[in-house]
């Protein structure tokens, strides 16, 4: 049962004793942060808005930058950040929150309960996630240094909202808090402070000496932990093109590089000067299918899209093999993940099977609209195996393929597509508290009628206290889900980064670190 003080691991007992042994290997830091280190990323971050995120590459940037109540550590658990302590009423309604005191923003003025309620205050209307905090009644601020918010019900899962880095729920100066969605200057506690971005190209920060790290944790962990810079410069640059990413890693213009191909990782991998990281699993692979749009309207058809899928030989294009095999929309090491997957209809290859569901559904050549984009390699290669597998049995598909921005703005519209290859970044890591938008209710991303038992099962999910009673409620909505074929699970993939071999202590994550690593 979640008990209602010290809701989550504090000290250094929060840190993972993995990875305090992981920061303990290697080089010894330097004796003072030196130097200038150099990032190049696959795409440039959308804003530098703190609330106004929503995409990996602005966590990649804005997570050196940014600091939350509620962060994650290295599995995704909730773990307190600019937060000291947290009291939970016996209700689960009224969450009181403890703040560290001392804590510096980047601007020089100390953070208080005035900052954080008004920082909350503006995510709740101007993120794009802002619907995490529909449920709160009030917050209160009794003193300098605590924060009371009293929610509408007792929702004993709160916390799984407030943790999320998909669109951080960053601390800023209450003065910042009046700006309006993509104003907000990325004033906040971090390691590194905000030093310019072009727009496009390229955004820079600098160390902040004047940086309270968080004496309860004995060293890095997920985003949160204690969080040590040893550089007194950093940039992130956007290089588009992946050979041009490794190219400059080799030519030392870069120092670490994200989303390098399998082919280049392996010749990387064959020269001592690199070092080449694998981060599995890093996403999930998807197709989305669309209830509204015939013949994707009948559930035998979309049986029968599910039973045809052969999703290693899928995977194995769209990841050049880098990948996993998963029914589940969350990550194996995940502490809700479902004991009895088996029940789960994952990866049959069996066309008999999909002629037989196609004749059930009086299939007669209905043309299917698979959507795509030519801007993510891996999905675009996911989308084209997984169309010419549905052609084998006789389904009429047309892929329509567009850049990224194109084929998102069709998927909002039902009556443009059956199914849409997509991916989700940060979802599968968080776990099962994330889906619920994409599942249930009326804006549910598969355009199903109300399904009133989909509803229900979320509803006791956020409602229930005890882990092992979330456990069975989450392994049954993965049953809800593909059942009726809300979405095609695909598999889990992989992502390769590379650096330098004089950058020490690095660990890959969701996004590229720069703290607690070094060059030597």
């Amino acid at each position: 049962m979640l008990t209602r003080r010290d809701a989550m691991k504090l000290g250094a007992a929060g840190v993972a004793s993995a990875i305090a042994a992981a920061n303990a290997k290697g080089a010894e830091p330097p004796k003072s942060p030196s130097g200038h280190i150099i990032a190049a990323m696959s795409a440039a971050t959308e804003t530098v808005d703190p609330h106004f995120s929503r995409s990996q590459v602005a966590r990649n940037v804005l997570m050196h930058i940014c600091e939350t109540l509620v962060t994650i550590d290295e599995h995704s658990s909730a773990q307190l950040q600019l937060a000291e302590s947290l009291d939970i009423d016996k209700d689960f309604r009224v969450f009181t929150f403890r703040l560290r005191q001392g804590v510096a923003f980047h601007n020089g003025k100390q953070m208080t309960s005035a900052d954080v309620q008004k920082s909350l205050e503006r995510w709740s209307k101007v993120s794009p996630e802002k619907a995490r905090l529909d449920s709160v009644a009030r917050m209160s601020t009794p003193d300098k240094y605590t924060l009371v918010a009293e929610l509408k019900q007792s929702q004993p899962a709160w916390v799984e909202l407030l943790k999320s880095p998909a669109s951080p729920m960053t601390i800023i100066p209450a003065e910042e808090c009046d700006k309006d969605p993509n104003k907000a200057q990325p004033i906040s506690t971090g390691p590194y402070a905000f030093a310019g971005w072009d727009g496009a190209t390229e955004l820079n920060m600098r160390r902040f000496k004047d940086y309270t790290p968080n004496t309860a944790y004995a060293g890095r962990d997920g985003y949160g932990g204690r969080r040590s810079v040893w550089f007194d410069e950093a940039t992130f640059k956007v290089i588009k093109e992946p050979s041009a990413r490794v190219a400059g890693l080799q030519t030392g213009q870069f120092h670490i590089v994200d989303q390098v191909p399998v082919p280049a990782a392996k010749r990387l991998a064959q020269d001592a000067k690199m070092k080449v990281y694998d981060h599995i699993p890093s996403g999930a692979n998807v197709i989305g299918v669309n209830f509204s749009k015939p013949p994707t309207d009948k559930l035998p058809v979309r049986q029968a899209i599910q039973a045809v899928l052969n999703i290693d030989e899928i995977m194995s294009v769209a990841t050049d093999g880098f990948y996993v095999l998963n029914p589940c929309w969350i990550f194996k090491d995940n502490k809700f993940y479902p004991k009895d997957t088996a029940r789960l209809v994952y990866n049959l290859a069996d066309e008999n099977r999909a002629r037989a569901l196609l004749k059930q559904a009086g299939y007669n050549g209905e043309e299917i609209v698979m959507l795509t984009s030519a801007d993510i390699a891996g999905l675009k290669e996911a989308a084209v195996v997984a169309s010419e597998e549905m052609k084998s049995v006789g389904m009429n598909v047309r892929m329509d393929v567009f850049d990224w921005p194109g084929m998102t703005a069709r998927r909002t519209d039902p009556t443009t597509h059956n199914l849409f290859s997509s991916g989700y970044g940060i979802q599968p890591l968080l776990g099962p508290f994330e889906y619920r938008r994409f599942f249930s209710g009326p804006d549910n991303w598969s355009y199903a009628k109300p399904d009133a038992a989909m509803d229900d099962l979320w509803a006791k999910l956020f409602a229930a206290g005890a882990e092992d009673e979330r456990a069975r409620i989450y392994s049954d909505i993965e049953y809800r889900i593909n059942t009726p074929v809300y979405e095609l699970k695909l598999g889990d993939s992989g992502a390769k980064q590379a650096a330098t071999a004089a950058l020490q202590n690095f660990l890959p994550y969701d996004g590229i670190r720069l703290w607690d690593d070094w060059l030597a």
